[in-house]
């Protein structure tokens, strides 16, 4: 009996520790409940032509139309003067991921403002320390300009696993913003030759929409050596990891991470000679960046996302083997 004690209380000790292990997964994997309505949406994608001499010529730029009714792809193209948007997907994401954002766009656009009620829900009461009279908004009953959204093709890659992967969506994105804002011009010259009425000016920037890895790829974009001047000034990351990488299986994905960083540090370093004297404002000055999170959730899918490759690598393995 004096030996059946000690093995009584590991006995114990291990279902306490396995019952700590299960609450614990159940916690990260348990069905969360849905707030959203069900939307609908008539999606098109229009491909951008790509120039051969591109090096990652395997991905696509696309351009978002909203609509059941078909159209000369050619016709749309010329009439392009909204403000564009660039769309970029995340890790084994794809470029049709932009339709629902682009879809509630577009019926934005088209019915006109949000209700008042629904910018008193978003602003801070006097009690609660906020300051603003929602009552004295004067909403448009249309937005002035619509937003073109464009969105790139990046093969559904997983880029949260391979600093080179993460590196050429970089540079795909980076001729992306450059070919959009060319199409602009293209589209702007062709009503021209044609006579049209010409109204407004060119965008001279591209606001940037990434998912997941795709908000990292957007600062990466943004500090890279071959980026035009001032040609991104407004970033909006959805759930992205911008600290460090969410599973660093391999070195060249830290030691990217760490190189746009240290870029992003330096950008907000104001410009000054060796006595001291100001020079110039930070690099990154111009450069608005909002970021969301979905907070305890995310940690859920990126433990998801671990999971699958980890067996999707020791299946792999199996197989080779």
């Amino acid at each position: 009996m004096q030996g059946f004690r000690p093995s009584l209380r590991a006995v114990v000790l291990i279902i306490a520790l396995l019952w700590v292990v299960v609450v614990t997964l159940y916690g990260l994997l348990k069905p969360i409940s849905n707030g959203c309505v069900m939307t609908y949406m008539y999606p098109t994608y229009i491909p951008i032509s790509t120039a051969e001499a591109v090096l990652s010529a395997k991905y696509g730029l696309y351009l978002y139309h909203e609509g059941w009714r078909n159209i000369d792809f050619k016709e749309h193209l010329k009439n392009l003067k909204g403000v564009p948007v660039l769309f970029i997907p995340g890790n084994g994401g794809s470029y049709k991921q932009v339709r629902s954002l682009a879809a509630e766009s577009e019926r934005a656009y088209q019915g006109g403002a949000l209700e008042h009620t629904f910018y008193r829900e978003a602003y801070l009461t006097s009690e609660e320390g906020g300051n603003a009279d929602v009552n004295d908004f004067q909403l448009p009953n249309q937005y002035a300009n619509r937003l073109d959204w464009f969105s790139v093709d990046l093969e559904g890659e997983h880029s949260a696993m391979d600093g080179r992967i993460l590196e050429e969506h970089t540079e795909y994105v980076v001729y992306a913003i450059h070919r959009i804002l060319d199409q602009y011009k293209e589209s702007h010259d062709a009503r021209e030759r044609e006579g049209a009425a010409i109204t407004g000016s060119l965008p001279k920037s591209v606001i940037l929409i990434g998912h997941s890895m795709g908000g990292f790829v957007a600062r990466a974009a943004t500090v890279h050596p071959h980026l035009r001047k001032s040609t991104v000034e407004t970033i909006l990351t959805l759930s992205s990891p911008h600290q460090s990488p969410p599973v660093a299986l391999q070195p060249s994905l830290g030691h990217y991470y760490e190189s746009i960083n240290q870029e992003w540090r330096q950008g907000y370093d104001v410009q000054t000679t060796q006595t001291g004297e100001y020079v110039s404002s930070p690099k990154l000055s111009h450069v608005v960046i909002v970021s969301i999170s979905g907070g305890y959730n995310d940690y859920q899918v990126f433990f998801e996302i671990w999971c699958g490759m980890v067996w999707i690598r020791l299946f792999a393995s199996i197989k080779c083997n």
